[in-house]
């Protein structure tokens, strides 16, 4: 038995050091950062970018050059082949070319070319590109100038506070008696910071004695503490019952169960027809949100589905699940 049980951790581990190694090859070249923001900022586009031969096989020329393709017709959308090329997104794409760093438009011109030598990078917020002291909006652009003003966050209006019993209770301000009757094991909230009248990411997670309730911050009960399991995925609850993952989303002051599995997500996907990421038999997959799932595994997933591994290729996903290979290794 412990025989058995080192050879699947060694296989865990292969398994995990062999995607890193994919990925790291390319850690020099491509900042898998700006790939995985860039990724969420696109849409259903009809032109895809990648580098690899599998792509446009009767015009390949092994340079291992980036290309942008039509979707359907899997051919160059312009001759420019780039040392580094980011997925479109609204009018512009990112590209290094010739060693500098620029944007260009669908038609494969130049927006913006520099002689700045530094690292393109995205804003914080509003995800605008930025080259040096150059900024311009992805989806339309147009230059701006380059200064983001960040207004003051709102103060929360429910408190999770640790009490000397190492229990934990909610409250609307420092002092105030707690909301719940009891004190709680652990609250967990949907979002970070909870608002008065957010229904929307205002729920909690209650547990006591190893048992998980649905509550609102005023009180109010969702779901009574008495089940095995429950978390947040993103957007979604989901409560483990009778053996199975039940995920739920909640709208107009009630749950509503969107897919039954036995699949339990680990993180949250991008894409809305997406519910996350899960892992099993040592392969990452996707959760759609009608129950399906790929018809096959990949070696690693990206947290927030955008990026993948699969065997020798650095794969993109796009706002629906499908993927195209974006990065040959060999």
């Amino acid at each position: 038995m412990k025989i058995l049980y080192g050879l699947v951790v060694l296989l865990f581990l292969t398994g995990n050091l062999y995607s890193q190694e994919i990925i790291n090859q390319f850690k020099n070249r491509i900042d898998f950062n700006m790939l995985d923001n860039i990724v969420k900022l696109t849409s259903d586009d009809s032109i895809f970018v990648s580098n690899s031969k599998h792509y446009d096989i009767n015009n390949y020329t092994d340079t291992k050059d980036f290309y942008f393709y039509d979707s359907k017709t899997k051919n160059k959308m312009f001759s420019n082949g780039y040392q580094v090329a980011y997925p479109f997104v609204g009018k512009t794409a990112v590209v290094k070319y010739k060693g500098h760093w620029g944007l260009i438009d669908r038609a494969g011109k130049f927006i913006h070319y520099t002689d700045f030598e530094g690292e393109v990078k995205l804003s914080s917020y509003e995800k605008y590109v930025m080259f040096g002291d150059a900024m311009y909006d992805m989806r339309n652009g147009i230059s701006h100038e380059n200064f983001i003003y960040c207004a003051e966050p709102e103060t929360p209006h429910y408190f999770i506070a640790k009490t000397k019993n190492g229990t934990y209770i909610l409250t609307k301000k420092a002092g105030d008696q707690s909301i719940f009757k009891a004190e709680m094991d652990s609250i967990i909230p949907q979002n970070h910071l909870i608002y008065r009248g957010n229904t929307i990411c205002n729920l909690l997670i209650l547990k006591k004695k190893n048992k998980y309730g649905l509550y609102l911050p005023d009180g109010t009960e969702i779901l009574k503490v008495q089940y095995e399991k429950a978390k947040f995925l993103g957007d979604y609850f989901m409560l483990y019952h009778n053996k199975r993952w039940n995920y739920y989303t909640y709208t107009d002051n009630k749950l509503n169960l969107i897919t039954s599995t036995t699949f339990e997500c680990n993180t949250a996907a991008y894409q809305k027809n997406i519910i996350g990421v899960f892992k099993k038999d040592n392969k990452y997959n996707l959760l759609h949100i009608n129950g399906e799932i790929l018809p096959s595994g990949f070696d690693y997933i990206s947290d927030n589905a955008t990026y993948g591994v699969d065997r020798n290729s650095i794969v993109i996903f796009d706002i629906n699940g499908r993927y195209h290979k974006y990065i040959d290794a060999n």
